[in-house]
C-alpha cells in the first residue's frame, strides 16, 4: 500500500513539474515572437548619385524609397498589420514627399512636428507634401530629418536621408569662330567650334595663305581628335584637317602658329566644320585678318 501511495505520487510530483516547465517554456516563446513580430520591415531602393547625376526641368527625379510594416494587437501582437510606403526626392526648387498607407493615414510628423494639414489621406492612396529647398542649395547637400506617418493604428518611423542632386547644365548651341591673334611673320591663329549634340565625325578643315615657311605647329584640345597638314601640289600654302568625334557641348579649340613672309592682310584661308555626310554643322569662317 505504501508501495503504490509513494510511486503515484512520484509521478504526480513529475507530471507536476513538467506542466509547469511547458507553461514556462511557452510563456517564453510567447515573449520572443512579440518582440520579432512587432519589428518593422525595412527596402530600400538606391537613389541617384549627386556626383554624376543631375536633374532637367520638370524631371525625371531620383526618388529614394522605403517600406516598413508595422503589426499591433492580440496577443501576439499581430491581429492587425499595415504597410505605409514613402519616396522622396528633390525637384528644381523644392524637396518631396511622397506617403501612402494600407491602411490609409492622417498626418506626418518630422522631427516631432506636425506637418500635414491635408486631412485624412485614404487607403492605398498617395499623399504628396514638399517644401522649398533652401536658397543656394548645392548638389550633394544633405536633407536628413525623422518622419512619422500616423493614424489607423501605431505610427511607422522612418529616418529619411538623402543627398540633394544637382541642376544639369544648361543645353549649347552649335558655334564656330575664329580669331587671328598675330598678322607679323610669326602668326596665330585660333578656331572654336561647339556642337549642340553628340557628333560621331567632323571634319574641321582650312587653309594658311601662300609664302608659309615651315609647317604649321597645330594643337587641338577637346574631343577625339587627330589633325594632319598638307601642301597642295606647287604651292607654299597649307591644309589642314581637324577629324574626329565630340560629345554635346564639349568646346574643341584649334591653335596654329607658323611663320609666313605674305605680306597681304588676310592671313588664312576659308575654314569649315561638316558632319560625315558632308553637310555643314555651323557657317564657314572667311580668311582672317588682325584688326
Amino acid at each position: 500500500m505504501k508501495k503504490f501511495t509513494y510511486s503515484n505520487s512520484g509521478v504526480a510530483i513529475y507530471c507536476l513539474c513538467m506542466l509547469v516547465f511547458l507553461l514556462a517554456s511557452c510563456q517564453k516563446e510567447d515573449e520572443t515572437n512579440r518582440n520579432d513580430v512587432s519589428g518593422p520591415t525595412f527596402s530600400l531602393s538606391r537613389a541617384g548619385d549627386c556626383e554624376s547625376d543631375c536633374i532637367v526641368p520638370n524631371g525625371p527625379y531620383f526618388d529614394k524609397q522605403d517600406t516598413k510594416t508595422v503589426t499591433w494587437g492580440g496577443r501576439y501582437n499581430n491581429n492587425n498589420s499595415k504597410t505605409i510606403d514613402i519616396k522622396y526626392y528633390n525637384t528644381e526648387t523644392h524637396f518631396v514627399i511622397e506617403v501612402k498607407s494600407s491602411n490609409g493615414w492622417n498626418d506626418l510628423v518630422m522631427d516631432g512636428v506636425s506637418i500635414w494639414t491635408g486631412g485624412p489621406v485614404a487607403a492605398n492612396t498617395w499623399g504628396v507634401y514638399s517644401y522649398p529647398l533652401a536658397n543656394g542649395w548645392q548638389a550633394c547637400d544633405v536633407i536628413d530629418f525623422g518622419l512619422a506617418v500616423a493614424g489607423n493604428g501605431p505610427p511607422a518611423n522612418f529616418d529619411v536621408n538623402y543627398d540633394l542632386i544637382g541642376l544639369c547644365p544648361e543645353g549649347c548651341e552649335t558655334s564656330f569662330t575664329g580669331e587671328a591673334l598675330s598678322c607679323g611673320t610669326a602668326r596665330e591663329a585660333i578656331y572654336t567650334f561647339t556642337a549642340d549634340t553628340d557628333q560621331e565625325y567632323i571634319k574641321i578643315q582650312g587653309g594658311l595663305t601662300n609664302f608659309t615657311g615651315e609647317d604649321a605647329i597645330i594643337s587641338v584640345s577637346g574631343g577625339n581628335l587627330s589633325h594632319s597638314q598638307s601642301t597642295p601640289g606647287g604651292s607654299s600654302n597649307r591644309i589642314i584637317k581637324v577629324e574626329g568625334s565630340v560629345s554635346e557641348c564639349e568646346t574643341i579649340i584649334i591653335h596654329v602658329t607658323w611663320n609666313s613672309t605674305n605680306s597681304g592682310g588676310i592671313i588664312t584661308g576659308d575654314w569649315s566644320v561638316k558632319d560625315n555626310n558632308g553637310a555643314l554643322l555651323a557657317p564657314s569662317i572667311s580668311g582672317l585678318q588682325c584688326d
